[in-house]
This record gives structure tokens, sequence and C-alpha cells, in this order.
């Protein structure tokens, strides 16, 4: 491995942070998609308060990186109004990572939209929008540009063309309107968000990681058609990565939504854009793959992420596939279709553990987390350039759904979907695991 490879963890500020009437925060789109089955996002894991703690934690690790969000709804007021106690937290939040060894990693943009900015606009639908969040992140830049040298601007970004609500855009397809076209139109114009953003953060020498979320998708059978329908699924990941890539629409998506009939409104000077959004890295979040089956949807998310069943894989209790050879894969495909540097900046395994005497014994997390490694690593011996491993939430925070059960951390936090408890940090077995690897550089897993 790299003496540079970067080892961390990765959250998001609504699933984390809590303080959710402190500070000026207003609420979110997020809070929107909470459907109340399990909790919401109004508590988190209280980071707004003991981040100190878990920076800690994170230090004993050995984490030498870790990535955030900025939380939109904690830094305006309104359309017009920046929010100066927003600024401060994250300035005493980013001077906390720097002070305990770790390189801050922002994400911009992570389904934290201010709620005001999709009654108003319907979200990254509207071009007003997009100017608005392209000011704030200047601002954001210039206030932190010193301290932050790496940043993604959107998480998940093609996310925007899974089926299911748009709601984590902030957007809703108006009656009678095609949804596809819909769904293009907000790839359009956070792409553009994207682009301008990209430029301006070079301007300020800083270093921007291009995110896409890959679900690695196979043929179900060896028929053609199969064949084809795997590539389209695959294209809703690339038509955002050939941006980042080479800043412009690949061929095949921009031809599928002329003859379609899906083509979003694109202005004047709209591709010159595009060409300024070739970022210095490739980033992604890989935790399962799909199959693909002609004329079937191989992937929807409309209330989770539900995907066809593999049936040469195993399957978590979620329903999501347990496949480390499909993110060996990906890495090959990216770098091959690419060439660029890419960063690991979420993978992990969501499980209901139970503690029993202050011990929780997550061994299917180690094993998990092992297995994907040990791909990582052949695909780096094989000639990926591969520079960093990020896993999605190092200590438990609510899932994507605002489910407390669905735990991904090294770390348990004492509360539940209903019940707050105490909120308690306890190390889980694969604490002193991932130690371990980190303190020999991925060699001993």
């Amino acid at each position: 491995m790299r003496e540079d490879f970067l080892w961390g963890g990765a959250v998001t500020a609504h699933q984390s942070e809590g303080g959710y009437n402190e500070g000026g925060k207003l609420p979110a789109v997020c809070d929107l998609t909470v459907s109340g089955e399990f909790s919401d996002f109004k508590d988190g894991i209280d980071t707004f308060h003991r981040y100190q703690e878990d920076f800690l934690l994170y230090k004993e690790l050995g984490f030498n990186a870790y990535r955030f969000s900025i939380d939109w709804s904690r830094m305006m007021s309104d359309e017009n109004t920046y929010n100066e106690a927003g600024f401060e937290f994250y300035d005493r939040f980013i001077d906390g990572l720097l002070e305990n060894g770790m390189e801050p990693i922002p994400t911009l943009y992570h389904f934290e939209m201010p709620v005001y900015l999709h009654e108003k606009y319907n979200g990254f639908a509207s071009r007003e929008v997009v100017n608005i969040f392209v000011d704030l992140c200047k601002r954001i830049i210039d206030r932190y540009s010193h301290k932050v040298k790496k940043w993604i601007i959107f998480n998940e970004q093609n996310g925007i063309l899974q089926k299911g609500p748009k709601m984590f855009f902030g957007g809703i397809c108006p009656e009678g309107f095609d949804p596809q076209t819909f769904d293009n139109q907000i790839m359009h114009n956070t792409l553009i968000a994207h682009s301008l953003i990209n430029e301006y953060i070079h301007l300020k020498e800083g270093y921007v990681l291009g995110m896409a979320t890959i679900v690695q998708s196979y043929p179900e059978t060896c028929h053609p058609l199969d064949t084809l329908e795997s590539m389209k699924a695959q294209s809703e990941a690339f038509v955002f990565l050939d941006v980042f890539a080479r800043g412009h629409y690949n061929s095949y998506y921009y031809a599928n939504m002329k003859n379609e009939g899906t083509m979003p409104e694109i202005l004047e000077g709209d591709f010159d854009i595009l060409k300024k959004g070739k970022t210095d890295a490739l980033s992604i979040s890989y935790y399962m793959s799909t199959i693909s089956h002609y004329g079937e949807e191989s992937l929807t998310n409309v209330k989770d992420v539900v995907i066809k069943k593999n049936p040469y894989l195993e399957m978590s209790e979620f329903g999501w596939t347990v496949d480390p050879i499909g993110l060996r894969i990906t890495l090959r495909q990216l770098y091959d279709r690419y060439e660029m540097p890419i960063y690991i900046v979420e993978n992990g395994f969501g499980y209901d553990d139970q503690m029993k005497n202050d011990i929780i014994e997550d061994d299917y997390r180690i094993d998990y987390m092992r297995k994907h490694l040990e791909e990582m690593k052949l695909a780096i011996k094989e000639g990926v350039d591969c520079r960093g491993y990020l896993m999605w939430g190092p200590i438990d925070i609510l899932s994507s759904r605002a489910q407390m059960k669905k735990r991904y951390g090294l770390v348990y936090v004492n509360r539940d979907n209903k019940d707050l408890k105490d909120m308690r940090r306890i190390k889980k077995k694969s604490f002193d695991w991932f130690k371990q690897v980190i303190q020999t550089n991925g060699e001993q897993l």
C-alpha cells in the first residue's frame, strides 16, 4: 500500500450531528424522507456536542482522514442570509480533526438542502437553486481552503437516476411531467453546479474527488440482451463519472436522451461549463452488486435500495448482496476506463448488532471488511491506482432511512430507534481489528 494511503471513516451531518434546533439550523429535505417507521434525524448521535470525544476514538484507531458533510441547512437561514453560527461550528469541527491528525474531507452536498428551497423552487430542478448552492460553496471554500485540500462536491450524485423519489435532491416530479426527463433535468443542473464549484476549488488550489455510488451489475444470463441491460444499468454512473473525467456527457447516454425524448433543458454555454467539471480523482461508495435482466429494473430506491438476488452470493439481513469480488471488478473497470486515482469513500456492513455485558462480537463485520480489503489489495496489485479506504459509519449512526438498528460502526452508540438512552460509546470487537489493519498499512488483515 502507498505510504500516503488514506485510512479513515465517513459520515454525514444529518445522520450524526443532532443539535437540530441549535446554532440556527433549519429543517432539511432529508427530514421529508422520514417515514416515522423508525426514527428521525433530530438527535443523531449528538456529535454536535460530542465530536471531540469521537475524534479521540478515531485517533486511537489511527485514522489519517475523515469524511463528513457540511450541512447546508445549518449554513443558511434564508435564501440570501448566511448563518455565521453554522460556519463557526465547522471552524471548530475542522480544527478538531486537524488537531487529532486527520485530514478533513468535506462533502458539500449530502442531502441537506433547506426545506424552504424545496418549497419555493423544487430543489435542484431549478437553476436558481444551482446559483444559490454555488454561492454558498464559494463562501465555504473561501473560509476553509487554507485548512482543507480535498473536497467532494456531491455525495452519490448518480443516485439521481435511480428509480425512486428525488427528495434527497429537493425535487418532486410535477404532475403530468415525464419522470425520466425530470431526473435528467436534476442530473444536468447538479452537473452544472458541480462544474462551477470544481472550477472554484481549483482556483483555490484544492483537490476534488468526483463521487458516484457503484452498484456492480452483472448480466443475469449469457443472453446478449441481458448484457445490454447490464451496460445500461452501469451507464447511470458513467454519465457522471465521464463529466468528472472528461468534461462532457458520454455519447451513449446523451444519444439515449435524444432517442427517448427525455432531453433536459440545456442552456447556451452549458457544455462549456461542463468542461470545467474535470476532477483530480474519482471516489466511490461500494456496498453491493445486482443482476440485470432485459426489460426489468435491476435496482429501485423507493423506501430503500432494492436489488435482484444473485444465486451465487449471500445477502445481508437488510437485503444487500455481499460481493467483495465486485469491488475488485469495479476498481478495475473504472481504472481501465478513466486511468485516474480512485478513493473508496464508503464501504461497510450494516447489521443489527446486539450488545451483551458491554461486549459486541461483530465477527461478521470483520469478515465483510477483510474480504473487501483483500479484493482492493488485489486490484492495486493488478495496477489500479487506489489511494484510500474510508469506511462508512466508523461509529454507529442513523441509516439513510433514519433507522438506528442498521449499524455500521466499529463503535457502538447506546441508543435505539425510539429511546435515546445515554448514547454511550462502546468499542466493538472490530475496533481493535481495524486498528491493527491501519497500523500495518493494510498488511495484516
